[in-house]
């Protein structure tokens, strides 16, 4: 239980880091790059070197590479979905997408399915819908609101179930570290490539309010993805059934700190997504 406590904290943490960098006006592309360079230093501190013994032949590597591609790519869809549409529809954009790695599981893995998961799943979507819902699209702002939540949905569903097909198809339990290390080492490599073609943000790089964020944003995505890939291994529930208390947690604290502290507004139809959101989610974890 240790683990998935670690990764719900640490990933309702990623979030509020987001929104308060938003707020500061720190630039996503730099804080994300030192992120994950803090990300693969721990890693590396914690053994996790992609080439200690016995990692070297290891069948995961084209998996690492490919997931930690994708990895900063939701990074910065993440960032910009916090700042645009606001904490509280991210978290469910983002958590919602449990759907994905559960139908994944189910098909791929044979994890039972029932009546009650179908019906969680169709839930989980009518939710992002309305969590999602703004009242008019006309302007680029609004646009985005609406657009990015999806392309959210869409990319952390797939990351979380590369996620799982590595861990149930190639990781040992000794080799999470330095799995999660190598998709921090990829990750940081293609954000500096990235960097290469943005002069202004390489210039942020060497600002401390940039460089303490990213030291903290480093801290706690290590931890949401090492207390993943752990829980999973414990296999102390079914891994459907462990998305859906990870996703719950993260969903029912960021949506309170959206409301209680950064003083997020939302409609009526977005209340009750995030209602819907919470019993879909509450469903998965009785099944």
């Amino acid at each position: 239980m240790i683990y998935l406590l670690i990764c719900i904290l640490s990933s309702t943490l990623i979030f509020v880091i987001f929104k308060i960098a938003g707020r500061n006006r720190i630039d996503n592309h730099a804080l994300i790059v030192i992120n994950y360079v803090v990300a693969a230093v721990l890693g590396i501190a914690l053994g996790g070197s992609p080439t200690s013994a016995g990692v070297s032949d290891a069948g995961w590597y084209i998996m690492a590479l490919i997931t930690g591609i994708l990895f900063i790519v939701v990074f910065v869809i993440m960032a910009a979905t916090t700042q645009k549409a606001g904490m509280a529809v991210s978290t469910i954009a983002a958590k919602m997408s449990v759907a994905i790695p559960i139908i994944f599981s189910i098909k791929v893995f044979n994890e039972t399915v029932t009546p009650l998961k179908i019906i969680a799943i169709i839930v989980a979507l009518v939710a992002l819908l309305l969590t999602i819902y703004r009242k008019s699209v006309s302007r680029p702002s609004d646009r985005k609101a609406l657009v990015l939540p999806l392309l959210l949905f869409a990319g952390a569903g797939t990351v979380d179930s590369m996620v799982k097909y590595s861990q149930e198809v190639y990781i040992h339990t000794s080799q999470s570290v330095q799995f999660s290390t190598l998709l921090f080492i990829v990750s940081a490599i293609s954000g500096f490539v990235v960097l290469s073609f943005r002069p202004t943000s390489r210039r942020e790089l060497i600002k401390p309010r940039v460089i303490v964020a990213g030291i903290s944003l480093g801290i706690v995505n290590f931890g949401s993805l090492w207390g993943l890939i752990n829980a999973l291994e414990s296999r102390i529930f079914d891994s459907s059934v462990l998305f859906g208390i990870n996703n719950l947690g993260i969903v029912m604290i960021s949506v309170l700190i959206a409301l209680l502290i950064f003083n997020e507004k939302l409609l009526m139809v977005n209340r009750i997504g995030i209602i819907l959101s919470i019993i879909a989610i509450i469903f998965l974890s009785m099944v």
